[in-house]
């Protein structure tokens, strides 16, 4: 217990930083900052919406607690990671002590690596991969008690491992390799194969297939899977050797770490490293296997590691990158236990084994401390956007696309005055891919931000051309025809992005807008009431609440005019220069019901507030 309270301080000590960091603009959005199910979770909903390509309704569940205790607080979410991590930490420990009947140094080092390895920044320090951590919570717990089962403890055991299971797969859909992973557990403790061992896992094969084809659905329901790089080519085997290759490398150096790693520029003629790589792993792994034939310990480690990273190995193509740190969390500690185990033997002083022995813990005086100070900064990289992006794009310069739109959304939505950095970025996405849509349509809200309105329109436009079904784009020129007084135009582009996404807030709040300043003041109150139904608890909604107040005043129904400015008036942050707005169109509205004291003091207050009133009005309620 001792050597696991020094192994989870190191580990939260290395972590340290992460815990300041914000959210990043990463699939967060995704999963937090725009998810409207967090906000009000729906047992029905979560179970059946697939989010950002995938099926994990327990994390869903789990991002939805944090935003119950701390609303949009990052510091939660990142807390939350992290006790996850160090919870699989300390499994970890418990798996293999228990896995290697006692061995301290192979439980110490595999689990003292899992916690403060650089390449497992990704998974804790990165919100959105809270699924990884959470799998592998109960993909280990499930582990644990499959091994007590397997150690006499009772069939009620098994049960625990299957529950454990369903809740690893309901966490992230890697889990379904699991079955896979408790017949390599099978061979290490030497079970003779037989039809009790079989039906013990139909079961989990049962689950394992029913989550992958959740999962398949999924992905190819979102685009993620494109079906004509779907399946194994010998580019592929070329991409999963460099991916092996480049795991093992960077377990014993874990330096040059990136959020991506892309594709090679020119997929038809791929660099030498790629021919190297196979030719390495197709030598040194049925060397090792044959080295190690005897070694269940080393093969079982084998097995765990590539039975855990197989489906992120890209010989089935999903995703953009040819690899990926976080696909290391829980393969990783196969090779950890493979090596590690060695450091529980006493080989006779100057054997083969003693060498390798003396070799590996001088490796790991080395990496341990290195390991440590990685970690730390890595966590800073991700602190946010433009700490992440800027990182990215230092490791591969002009190379990935995304790295310089997601750079400059940050500089132009959460650092606006940045304006002229977000534009060089998303003029830099534009010359690695012209047919960037959403590159185009944030450059021309650049440049209308810079009142570069015909240029702004030909950016825009230039987006649909590419990409007819982006509504946000359609929504985004029916602002710029308005701003340009073409306002049927822009009631027609506004009407476009909503019936690309009937739930589309923006172009509901667009259009209505728009209705009003054409004085279609019934089809303006439509779209505010669309606005607020989409999102009840918005907390912006006391605009739309405002906007039909003002447009009931003027349909002369002013007695529902005066709620409806009542409560826009009760939301409204204080300060907020809309509310001398709502206290003249409430003043309007009670001098037409007679009320002239009520007219009297919101007139007054419009005024301190700053509010131009015309002087006739001012002269006819005699102030």
């Amino acid at each position: 217990m001792l050597w696991l309270a020094g192994i989870l301080l190191l580990t939260f000590a290395a972590y340290i930083p992460s815990l300041s960091n914000g959210f990043t603009n990463w699939d967060d959005p995704l999963f937090v900052l725009d998810d409207a199910l967090l906000a009000h979770p729906n047992a029905m909903a979560v179970l059946t919406t697939p989010i950002a390509n995938n099926y994990h309704p327990l994390t869903i569940w789990s991002l939805a607690l944090n935003y119950r205790l701390a609303g949009f607080n990052p510091a939660s979410y990142h807390w939350l990671n992290l006790l996850l991590h160090l919870a699989n930490t300390s499994l970890v420990f418990v798996f293999i002590r228990q896995l290697s009947k006692g061995r301290l140094w192979a439980a110490v080092v595999t689990s003292l690596l899992f916690g403060i390895h650089p390449m497992h920044v990704e998974s804790v320090a990165w919100i959105a991969e809270r699924k990884d951590v959470l799998y592998a919570l109960f993909y280990l717990l499930g582990l644990v008690a499959y091994l007590r089962y397997l150690d006499g403890r009772g069939s009620a055991w098994l049960g625990a491992t299957l529950l454990a299971f369903v809740l690893s797969a309901a966490s992230k859909p890697a889990a379904v390799v699991f079955p896979l992973t408790l017949v390599a557990i099978d061979f290490y403790r030497r079970r003779p194969f037989g039809w009790h061992i079989a039906l013990e896992k139909v079961p989990f094969l049962a689950l394992s297939l029913l989550d992958g084809v959740l999962t398949l659905h999924s992905q190819q329901a979102t685009g993620a899977i494109d079906p004509q790089r779907w399946g194994p080519s010998f580019q592929k085997v070329l991409f999963a050797s460099y991916g092996t290759m480049m795991y093992v490398v960077k377990l014993f150096v874990p330096a040059q770490l990136s959020a991506i790693y892309p594709y090679p520029r020119d997929s038809q003629r791929l660099a030498p490293e790629f021919y190297l790589a196979f030719a390495l792993v197709a030598i040194a792994l049925p060397t090792i296997i044959y080295l190690c034939r005897r070694r269940r310990p080393a093969l079982f480690g084998l097995a765990f590691f590539f039975i855990n990273i197989v489906l992120v190995l890209q010989l089935f193509t999903v995703g953009q990158a040819v690899m990926a740190d976080r696909y290391t969390y829980l393969p990783y500690i196969g090779l950890f236990f493979a090596l590690a185990w060695w450091l529980d033997e006493r080989p006779a002083a100057g054997s083969i084994g003693s060498i390798f022995r003396l070799v590996l813990v001088g490796s790991l005086v080395l990496l341990i401390p290195f390991s440590l100070y990685q970690t730390w900064k890595r966590c800073e990289v991700w602190k946010n956007s433009e700490t992440l992006w800027s990182d990215t794009i230092q490791r591969y310069p002009r190379r990935i696309v995304d790295a310089y739109y997601n750079r400059g959304l940050y500089y132009y939505y959460q650092n606006g005055t940045r304006l002229d950095a977000a534009l060089a970025d998303f003029d830099q996405a534009i010359a690695l891919n012209p047919r960037a849509a959403k590159a185009w349509l944030n450059k021309g809200l650049v440049l209308s931000e810079r009142d570069q309105v015909d240029a702004a329109f030909v950016c825009i436009d230039r987006a649909l051309q590419i990409q007819p079904d982006l509504f946000a784009a359609w929504s985004s020129r029916g602002r710029i025809k308005a701003r340009k007084g073409d306002l049927p135009g822009a009631v027609a582009d506004f009407s476009r992005s909503i019936a690309i996404n009937p739930r589309y807030r923006d172009g509901y709040r667009n259009r209505a807008l728009v209705y009003t300043m054409m004085e279609e003041y019934e089809k303006s109150i439509a779209d505010s009431r669309r606005v607020i139904e989409l999102d009840p608890n918005n907390p912006d909604n006391y605009v739309q609440i405002g906007s039909i107040g003002v447009a009931l005043q003027q349909l002369k129904r002013h007695r529902e005019a005066v709620a409806e400015l009542d409560e826009a008036i009760r939301l409204a942050p204080p300060g907020n220069w809309r509310l001398g707005v709502y206290y003249l169109y409430r003043s309007y509205a009670k001098w037409a019901l007679s009320e002239r004291t009520g007219a009297l003091d919101d007139a007054r207050e419009a005024l301190r507030l700053g509010t131009k009133i015309e002087p006739a009005y001012l002269h006819e309620i005699g102030i």
